[in-house]
C-alpha cells in the first residue's frame, strides 16, 4: 500500500438571494443557493483529483438535490500536457472555464443566458465526461494555448443527463486556442469549435456545431468580457439547418472596496431548432454594484430589464450575498 495520504483542500461556496421581478408570477422571495463543495487533492508530485458537489433545495425548499458537477483525475506531464479525466466543465468559449459552480468569483449575480446550466434551461453542453487536454503550445513561450477534448455528447431524449452511458457510436469533441500576450498582462483572446452527433431517434441524429469567440482584459481593478457564440443544427434529411447565436458584454472596474458593473445579454433561437427551440430569445440588460465588507464575503445588488420572444421589457431587482469558507 502507498505510504501517507494525499495532501487534501476544501473549500465551500454559498449564497442566500432576493429577488423580485415587475412580471414574474412569484412574489419577491428570499431563496437558497447552490451549496458548492470544492475538494482538490495531490496524489503526487504529477497526479492531482478535483471534485466538486452541489448541494441545492428546491424552489418550494421540500426538497434537497445532490449534484457531482465535475470530477477529475489529471496528471501534469509539463506546463505543455495536463490530461484530465472524468466529469468536466467543457472548454466552449472562456467562461465556462473560467467561472463554475462558485459563484463568488463572478461579478454580477447569475450566468450569462448562453452560459446557463442545463438544469436551469441551458442550451449549451456545459459538461461533459471525457477526456480533456490542455496546456501551452510549445515554442510559443506562454503565449498561445490550447483545449481539446473528447466527451460522450448529449443526449435526445435528455440534454441535462449527459454523465451515462453514450448513445451512439460518436463522439463529441471541442478544440479551442487562446492568446495571452506577455507583453498585456490580462489580456486573453480565444477561439474554440465543437462538434457532436445527437440522436433525435433510434436511426436518425442532428449534427451540431458550436463556434465561440471571445474577447477579455481582466485585471484586479478592471473587468472587460465579451463572447459571441453560433449554434448550428443540422438535421439527416440534408434540406434544413438552424443557425443560432448568444453572446454577452461585460465590464466592470473597481474603486477599493466597491465594484459598479454592467452586462449586455443576448439569445437568439428560432423556436423551429431541434433540441432548444423551446427556450426562446432574450435581451436582457443588468447593472449593479458589488461590495466586499470583508474577505470571501461579498455582496451583490443590481438592476435587471429582461424581453423575452420580443415581447415587452419588465424590470428586476436582485440582490445576493456570497461567501466562501
Amino acid at each position: 500500500m502507498p505510504v501517507g495520504r494525499p495532501d487534501l483542500i476544501a473549500h465551500v461556496f454559498g449564497s442566500v438571494d432576493w429577488a423580485a421581478a415587475q412580471r414574474s408570477e412569484t412574489p419577491n422571495s428570499f431563496s437558497l443557493g447552490q451549496l458548492a463543495l470544492f475538494v482538490t487533492a495531490g496524489i503526487n508530485d504529477r497526479v492531482s483529483v478535483l471534485a466538486e458537489v452541489v448541494i441545492e433545495a428546491s424552489a418550494a425548499d421540500t426538497e434537497v438535490t445532490v449534484d457531482l458537477e465535475r470530477l477529475q483525475l489529471t496528471y501534469r506531464l509539463n506546463d505543455q500536457l495536463n490530461i484530465s479525466a472524468g466529469r468536466y466543465h467543457t472548454g466552449i468559449g472562456f467562461y465556462n472555464a473560467a467561472f463554475h459552480h462558485g459563484s463568488y468569483f463572478e461579478t454580477p449575480v447569475g450566468r450569462p443566458r448562453i452560459f446557463r446550466f442545463e438544469d436551469e434551461g441551458g442550451v449549451l453542453p456545459i459538461h461533459e465526461v471525457g477526456v480533456s487536454v490542455r496546456g501551452k503550445i510549445p515554442k510559443t513561450g506562454s503565449t498561445l494555448h490550447y483545449v481539446a477534448e473528447v466527451g460522450n455528447g448529449r443526449r435526445w431524449a435528455n440534454l441535462e443527463d449527459n454523465e451515462v452511458l453514450d448513445q451512439n457510436q460518436a463522439k463529441s469533441t471541442n478544440v479551442g486556442v487562446s492568446v495571452r500576450p506577455d507583453s498585456w498582462r490580462g489580456v486573453e483572446l480565444g477561439a474554440s469549435f465543437y462538434r457532436d452527433d445527437i440522436p433525435s431517434g433510434p436511426e436518425t441524429s442532428v449534427d451540431h456545431h458550436i463556434t465561440a469567440l471571445y474577447a477579455v482584459y481582466r485585471t484586479p481593478s478592471t473587468e472587460l468580457m465579451g463572447e459571441w457564440l453560433r449554434l448550428s443544427f443540422r438535421p439527416a434529411d440534408g434540406f434544413t439547418h438552424y443557425d443560432d447565436h448568444g453572446g454577452y458584454l461585460q465590464a466592470s472596474r473597481a474603486f477599493g472596496k466597491i465594484r459598479p458593473y454592467y452586462r449586455y445579454d443576448r439569445l437568439d433561437i428560432n423556436p423551429l431548432t431541434p433540441f432548444i427551440g423551446e427556450y426562446g430569445s432574450s435581451i436582457k440588460h443588468v447593472g449593479g454594484v458589488r461590495f466586499d465588507p470583508a474577505a470571501w464575503v461579498g455582496i451583490k445588488s443590481q438592476y435587471e430589464w429582461l424581453s423575452e420572444n420580443g415581447g415587452p421589457g419588465g424590470n428586476g431587482v436582485h440582490v445576493q450575498l456570497v461567501f466562501v469558507f
